[in-house]
């Protein structure tokens, strides 16, 4: 499956990254797609939002870089190992991705406190199960409970040789855990356990400290022209 043969409109919009650039995309929705030919589009450049696949094709700029990071040589940080440390005791649960009212608030309250998004409860929850609860390749969510309530959830795709993280959300009340780098040491964690090789990152982007935090996992691979580059520290 050649990703150009799929392709059928291009979307453009504010970068959602970097300040006074556009964001330009080729993309196709498909209702299903075997994870073996999801992952030739990921090791292409290719990402997925519900069931819309893009690329980032945007005119003069090429800084969303893909980065995937080996997961059977990854070795924490020692400020990644006190994050460990720090949420050893939350529960986390493995699940199948499904409409959940827990999960729903806690997205609609990161949406709301994090991006300052505030849609009318018909219209989040229909968002909110376009984007994260039906999926056309297979797909989990892991969720992060303290004592019992839920204070983070990440979205995960399978591939035959990897896991894509997908998206996280947390409680923004928890934010000194640093949620969000912990839920990646999981997902390492979780690919590893199932002998994969790689965790799919999305994009490292120079220059956005939302995005470029995640070159912090050590040893990982950048997308340049069309092939994967190791870098290593």
């Amino acid at each position: 499956m050649e990703p150009n043969e799929l392709m059928h409109s291009i979307h453009q919009d504010r970068c959602p990254y970097l300040p006074n650039r556009r964001w330009l995309a080729s993309a196709f929705a498909a209702g299903r797609i075997p994870a073996a030919a999801y992952e030739s589009l990921i090791n292409a450049g290719w990402r997925r939002s519900g069931s819309l696949f893009y690329r980032n094709s945007c005119p003069g700029c090429s800084l969303c870089i893909p980065i995937r990071t080996h997961v059977q040589q990854f070795r924490p940080s020692r400020s990644q190992r006190r994050v460990r440390r720090t949420n050893s005791d939350l529960l986390v649960t493995v699940h199948e991705p499904e409409p959940d009212t827990d999960l729903f608030a806690l997205w609609v309250d990161y949406q709301r406190r994090r991006h300052g998004d505030d849609l009318p409860e018909d219209e989040a929850w229909s968002a909110f199960a376009r984007f994260l609860c039906y999926s056309p390749v297979p797909s989990l969510v892991m969720r992060y409970r303290l004592q019992g309530r839920l204070v983070g959830a990440g979205w995960i795709d399978l591939l035959p040789n990897g896991v894509s993280s997908v998206y996280f959300v947390f409680d923004p009340c928890h934010a000194s855990r640093s949620l969000g780098v912990y839920s990646a040491l999981r997902e390492i964690e979780f690919a590893a356990q199932l002998d994969k090789r790689w965790l799919y990152l999305g994009f490292f982007v120079p220059g956005c400290s939302a995005m470029s935090y995640k070159a912090r996992y050590h040893p990982y691979d950048l997308l340049i022209d069309g092939q994967w580059r190791a870098w290593r520290r």
